[in-house]
């Protein structure tokens, strides 16, 4: 699938009354733009402070406070693996949430910092060997779907929101092209100012 057309399904179906927590990430730096709320304290995002494998555990908070709302977390595939873990606390505490994972097999917001300046060479960024997202959260006691068509994707994320209210934790693990989105800050590895002219002379 591709990741923007994901994020459109995943916006048509997000429940009314819903909070979403957005981590660090090329996706889910795009996703910032496809979500929309009607209420405050509903959208929790790491933005620029960079803390990968926010999401999650900012979800899980969010719910206990809020135990009445949807509570959905979107995270990429390298944040998830720093943050699955707490699956076993919503399983065991039972607090009931969702997360949508995006599978892309890379770690998008470095690897777009290697194609704008570094010439596309990728250096640890493509995880070709990853486990089935879905399969651990079964594994640890919530529910996983693995969705791979873009008709599946709201009807899953409909099915999750229903199943926080019996209770159950599920993990939607989207399976996405490695397209990359623009990145979140676009100067990122940029040179300062005041040293460009340098640079330019050495370099010439």
């Amino acid at each position: 699938m591709h990741p923007r057309q994901m994020l459109r399904e995943l916006e048509r179906a997000m429940p009314d009354n819903a909070m979403v927590s957005t981590d660090i990430g090329n996706i889910c730096s795009v996703s910032n733009s496809y979500l929309r709320f009607e209420r405050p304290r509903s959208m929790f995002a790491a933005m620029s402070f960079g803390n990968c494998g926010y999401a999650f555990p900012t979800i899980i908070g969010a719910k206990v406070a809020a135990p009445e709302r949807p509570a959905i977390a979107y995270v990429g595939d390298v944040a998830w693996g720093m943050s699955f873990g707490e699956l076993q606390t919503c399983v065991r505490e039972n607090i009931p949430v969702t997360a949508v994972v995006f599978n892309n097999g890379q770690w998008g917001a470095e690897k777009k910092n290697h194609v704008d300046f570094y010439a596309n060479r990728f250096v640890g960024v493509n995880l070709d060997k990853q486990p089935s997202w879905a399969a651990v959260a079964k594994a640890m006691g919530a529910e996983g779907q693995r969705i791979d068509k873009l008709s599946d994707v709201g009807p899953a994320l409909r099915a999750a929101a229903k199943a926080q209210g019996e209770g159950r934790t599920t993990v939607l693990e989207m399976m996405v092209t490695r397209e990359l989105g623009d990145p979140f800050r676009r100067d990122a590895l940029a040179l300062p100012t005041r040293h460009l002219a340098k640079y330019k002379s050495t370099a010439a």
